[in-house]
Formats: structure tokens, sequence, C-alpha cells
């Protein structure tokens, strides 16, 4: 059920997400574990967020800037029994893993470990998720909140629930040794035939990747990298703190707070025609401006609007919902015309 090899149709399982609950095999996301008296401070000169806040059972979402505040690193980071362990997109994992062990100097009492093959990963998203894990788990499922997490067990499995809304649905991933992905699976299938939660399924990344385009959710590789500042992401308020000490591109971030906006933003675009442009397809505005307005960052089909939508970084003046936009794909000229995030449903 691994979501990168899932043969599914993508439509159906998006259907299913949107009324029922999918679960989804994401094991290749990483996993970095910071473990040590430390651990903490160690981050704290390094992340946007607060570690020092950073208890178990706490989430939060974090970058680590470049010199200038651009974002080399995005990911999410929760404390589990005294240890961190940081959640991230496959393709960000031994960068991340590399910028890290840079800075863990000589004496830091912390340890860093890649244990991204020791841990299994299930993500449950839509409107009857919770109502499928409190039949599933073996305890009453504790009350969380975006990103916090809880201890729990499946089958008599421990693992740890993460509450989450990436697909804009209500969400949880659970996270587990890996040796426990198949009988917690099984178990939580077993449960929605029996209480006839419905409908329900397995969903493939391509599922995914349409849902979380529509849900508006930036991703690194594609809207995230190290040529973007978190508030051109409307990042800022979810992966900064603005009253720890200093850190690694904070007096950028500071500066922007401080004086102004940014020069583009991400944003929604909907498309005519079928034909998906690539990534970095340019979007050029119907005034008289020869610049490209920006640029495409991700797009898909979407069942929800019958259409092609994108996310995109756009320049100010291009913002406003409703603006009207060109782009060329494969050789056609299509109209785009800018849309909020998230997308209506």
């Amino acid at each position: 059920m691994k979501s990168s090899t899932h043969d599914g149709d993508p439509n159906a399982e998006h259907a299913i997400v949107r009324s029922g609950v999918g679960i989804a095999d994401v094991s290749d996301r990483g996993k970095l574990k910071i473990s040590g008296a430390d651990r903490a401070t160690y981050l704290q000169g390094l992340v946007t967020n607060d570690m020092l806040k950073l208890a178990d059972g706490v989430g939060m979402y974090c970058a680590i800037l470049t010199p200038k505040g651009k974002m080399q690193s995005y990911f999410r980071i929760f404390g589990i029994d005294e240890t961190f362990v940081i959640d991230l997109d496959e393709e960000a994992i031994e960068p991340t893993y590399q910028l890290l062990k840079r800075y863990l100097l000589y004496g830091t009492k912390a340890k860093l470990e890649n244990v991204t093959d020791a841990y299994g990963h299930l993500a449950i998203h839509g409107p009857l998720s919770e109502t499928l894990l409190r039949k599933a788990c073996d305890q009453p499922l504790p009350e969380l909140t975006i990103p916090h997490c809880a201890k729990a067990s499946i089958a008599t499995h421990q693992l740890i629930i993460v509450k989450t809304n990436e697909c804009g649905e209500d969400g949880y991933d659970l996270l587990m040794p890996v040796e426990s992905i198949t009988p917690v699976s099984e178990r939580i299938s077993e449960t929605a035939t029996s209480h006839n939660i419905q409908p329900f399924g397995a969903i493939g990344s391509d599922a995914l990747e349409i849902l979380r385009i529509e849900a508006g959710t930036p991703r690194y590789g594609r809207e995230l990298d190290d040529e973007v500042f978190p508030a051109e992401a409307w990042l800022e308020e979810k992966v900064v703190s603005l009253s720890k000490g200093c850190y690694m591109g904070q007096e950028t971030v500071a500066r922007i707070d401080t004086y102004g906006d940014v020069k583009r933003r991400l944003v929604g675009v909907t498309i005519s025609g079928s034909s998906l442009p690539e990534y970095g397809t340019e979007l050029m505005g119907k005034d008289e401006d020869p610049r490209a307005a920006g640029r495409i960052t991700s797009a898909i089909h979407s069942p929800s609007l019958n259409q092609v939508i994108g996310l995109a970084y756009l320049r100010k003046k291009y913002l406003d919902p409703g603006t009207e936009l060109t782009v060329t794909t494969d050789g056609e000229i299509h109209n785009a015309t800018v849309a909020s995030l998230p997308f209506p449903r």
C-alpha cells in the first residue's frame, strides 16, 4: 500500500478522502532523530521556531534558512520521549541531515540520526478519520490540535498519532516501527468494515498530490526551496517565532516583519484547457508589462473543480483573486485566473 507504488484511480481515491477516509503508506517520508541533553539548545540557534518550547507531545513546523533568510529546509518536529523526531519530505532528507550535521559542534550533548528506514508512517485523511481512529485505537484517542502528537496503540502496536490537515480534510499521521505497518493498517481496515465507516480505501501519491494542491499546501522541492522566503509562501506565522533569540537568517525575517511585504506570494490559479504546465512555466499578465507575472510550481487536474489548477508565485500586482493571466503549455496559450487558497471543494 506504499504511496509511491500504489496503482489506483486517483480520482476515485480523491472522492474517498472528500467523503470518507483514505489511508496511505507514506513511509518514504524522512525521519531524523535528535537526542541528548543539549538537543533544544543545539537547534535553537539554527531553526526558525522556538525549540525551548518543544516538550513531549508538542509539534511544530520549522524551517532552516540561508543567511539571507531563504528556506534551505522545511519540516515538522515533535517532542517524543525526551527526544525530537523530524518528519520531512523525501527530497529533503539528505540535505537536511547534512545541514544539521554541519552545525552539530564537538562537545554538544546531542546525537543526530537518520532513522527513516526504522519508521513506518501511515497517513489517514477524510472527514471520518477521527471516527475511524477512535474505534481502531486500543485506548481512547487523545484530543489533539494541529500539529501536536500523542502516544497511542492499535492492535497492541505502539505508535505516535499526529494531528494534521495537509490535504484540506481532518487528518492524522501515524508514526510507528516499520514492522508495525501491516498489522496496524489491517486493524484500521477491519475497523472501517466492522463499523461501516465508508467510503474507505487506500490512496496513492497521485491522489495525495491532487489533495495537497487543492488545499494549497506548499511542499519542499516544489513551492519551497532556497530561493523562497517563508513569507512568500504565507508560512511566517506557521514556522517563525518572532520572540526567540538569534538564528541563521533571523535578521531578514525580522526586517520583512517590520518594514513590509515581500515582492511575490504563493497563490492558486485555475487554467483553461487540459494540458498541465510544467514546474517553472511562466505566467504572463494581460497588461503591457513585458516581465513574467510569476511561475507555476505545481499543477494537476482537480476533480473538485473539473479543471486544471495550480500553485504559483506571482508578483504583488497580480495577487488579487480574479486577476486574468496567460500561460503557454504544449505550444498553446491558455487563460489562467488567480484564485484564493484553499481552492473551493
